[in-house]
């Protein structure tokens, strides 16, 4: 798995081969969320991210994988924490061996089409500020998803100036 970045030395991340089975989905949002929020993601946005990568691995689990418990998935995260000069980010890369579909189908329905499901593919493009499905060389797809927030803009306390008048 490849992400390219052109950002400051990673912070934190995690590499992991998992099965693409609900029992396991708890496993992988625990993970995003305490990755994110270690380096320094407050807890709306780590939430929002976890959320997009369930939808994520749902999908695999049910429409690549047709509700299989013994696939497996690669999943690749990466987060930095916020500088002076650049903002938080976290990127995620999730592989499958499933069946490669056409890249023009992996879309939502249309939201004026009310009922239950449907919109996993909608809450990644609106949450995550990229994503990205390709086909895996070798068979399989992969999903590469970026979201970035706000620069550092506090400074540490022993780095303020202090003023007595």
């Amino acid at each position: 798995m490849a992400m390219e970045t052109n950002h400051a030395p990673c912070n934190a991340s995690a590499k992991l081969t998992i099965p693409a089975s609900p029992p396991w989905f708890g496993t992988i949002r625990n993970l995003v969320i305490q990755l994110s929020r270690n380096c320094g993601v407050d807890d709306r946005n780590a939430g929002s991210i976890a959320l997009v990568i369930d939808e994520a691995v749902s999908n695999i689990h049910r429409h690549g994988y047709l509700g299989s418990h013994e696939e497996m998935l690669n999943i690749e995260i990466k987060g930095y924490q916020a500088t002076q000069s650049s903002p938080w980010k976290i990127q995620i890369c999730i592989e499958d061996r499933a069946k490669q579909v056409e890249l023009n189908r992996i879309k939502s329905r249309k939201l004026d089409d009310i009922r239950p499901g449907g919109l996993g593919v909608h809450l990644i493009n609106t949450i995550m500020d990229t994503a990205t499905w390709t086909h895996r060389k070798h068979g399989g797809m992969r999903l590469v998803m970026e979201k970035q927030g706000d620069i550092c803009t506090h400074q540490a306390d022993d780095k303020k100036e202090s003023t007595i008048h």
